[in-house]
């Protein structure tokens, strides 16, 4: 398959973050619900959009009501007070770092991510990965990953087609769509049935075997 650039989502697609993450989150909802299922689930479902943005359909969804500013500081205070353990315990998935080694010997290799910027490039940097990467993005409200991805190739030159995003999210897969960028999701085929992926992964390094046939 010929890509010029390979877009990576960071958290259920590099690091193995998913699990402790959904944990501290339904930790920092509990005052406001006690479906923790129903906030993990929306964290996988949102995850990639920016912290923000996941806080606020999660809480639409379960509460049934906007979430407002003060509520918004309220859950992030307590996710924040996990973040920095949670981050020095996550590890690579079996065989991303060889992946990624060898992906970045042949194309570009950019990691675009809903965590915030200076967070991602410092754990990618403890992960032993920077040097691997062509560059880091992390997604916000008022830049989301479609952005980033569609400036990236505009710098270079590189049509859309011509590039690759591989995310564990539905929101990956619609930012993927705004870009006009295929996508590759890691995870089950079922999560992903109600999008057009080109193809679904158990794991990052699964799709060595597409990109390089």
């Amino acid at each position: 398959m010929p890509v010029k650039v390979l877009f990576l989502d960071y958290d259920g697609v590099i690091a193995d973050s998913m699990g402790a993450k959904a944990e501290a989150l339904a930790d920092a909802f509990a005052p406001y619900t006690d479906d923790r299922a129903g906030v993990a689930d929306g964290f996988r479902r949102h995850a990639g959009s920016g912290r923000e943005v996941i806080f606020d359909r999660i809480y639409e969804d379960l509460i049934g009501q906007p979430l407002d500013e003060a509520t918004r500081e309220r859950i992030l205070g307590v996710f924040l007070d996990r973040i920095d353990a949670i981050n020095a315990a996550i590890g690579l998935f079996p065989g991303v770092r060889a992946f990624i080694e060898a992906q970045a010997a042949k194309r570009l290799v950019a990691v675009v991510t809903g965590v915030p910027q200076e967070e991602a490039e410092r754990q990618l940097g403890r992960l032993g990965l920077a040097r691997s990467l062509a560059s880091v993005h992390g997604a916000t409200r008022e830049r989301p990953k479609h952005i980033h991805m569609g400036r990236v190739l505009e710098a270079r030159a590189i049509a859309p087609a011509d590039a690759l995003f591989v995310g564990d999210s539905h929101a990956d897969m619609r930012e993927a769509a705004k870009a006009r960028v295929p996508f590759v999701g890691i995870g089950e085929a079922e999560f992903f049935a109600a999008g057009a992926p080109l193809a679904v992964f158990p794991h990052l390094p699964d799709l060595a075997p597409l990109l390089d046939g």
